[in-house]
């Protein structure tokens, strides 16, 4: 399968714009979650405790990265849908509207990708349409799955994010008022546009 190149200059304003929205997260997750949130940044086991945030974790994560994130991509993105064939009435976190193939995702809060991995598998088994793919997260890695006509769900692409988000949390913890250099971050999420971009991902479908 052909996928765009890091070299791509249609995917730079893509990339800036990722990086704003990780920056935008950055703030607020700084302010709601204080030292109980960079606990979680330093330790991959770690997770968000609802009860600190007063919030949902999930919910929380869904709101502030999820949402965003996917939107500087240019997807339009609808939470809790229904109606997906084969799942039994069950509902999926989100589905991404712009996009033609069926579709859907599973997100858990940080620390819990492998649930979040699991549970896509699982509605991607039970799921009937094909062309279909399906994205599990946890807002720091993100895992894309396709399943073509005839077959069952393929792992196709994984890619954190985490990188862009510890390297910003850095930037905003420095007393230093000078603007950083973003020629790095927008490398780290080119690789992120190149595999969940609307054109990137219909390309692995291809």
């Amino acid at each position: 399968m052909k996928q765009t190149g890091f070299d791509d200059d249609h995917n730079d304003p893509e990339a800036q714009r990722l990086v704003r929205a990780i920056e935008r997260f950055m703030r607020i997750y700084r302010h709601r979650t204080g030292r109980h949130g960079q606990k979680v940044l330093a330790d991959d086991y770690q997770r968000l405790d609802g009860r600190k945030i007063e919030q949902e974790p999930e919910r929380f994560i869904e709101d502030i990265l999820i949402k965003p994130v996917l939107e500087s991509l240019g997807h339009e993105i609808r939470f809790r849908p229904k109606g997906f064939a084969g799942l039994e009435g069950r509902i999926p976190d989100f589905t991404l509207l712009n996009m033609e193939a069926s579709n859907f995702g599973e997100v858990k809060t940080p620390g819990s990708i492998t649930n979040a991995r699991e549970e896509a598998v699982e509605y991607l088994e039970m799921a009937t349409d094909r062309p279909l793919f399906g994205i599990a997260t946890d807002g720091f890695t993100w895992v894309l799955y396709t399943a073509e006509r005839g077959s069952g769900p393929l792992y196709t692409r994984h890619v954190p994010i985490s990188k862009i988000i510890r390297r910003i949390n850095q930037e905003q913890s420095s007393t230093q008022a000078t603007r950083k250099d973003r020629t790095k971050l927008r490398e780290l999420a080119l690789d992120f546009v190149n595999a969940f971009g609307p054109e990137a991902i219909e390309k692995q479908l291809e």
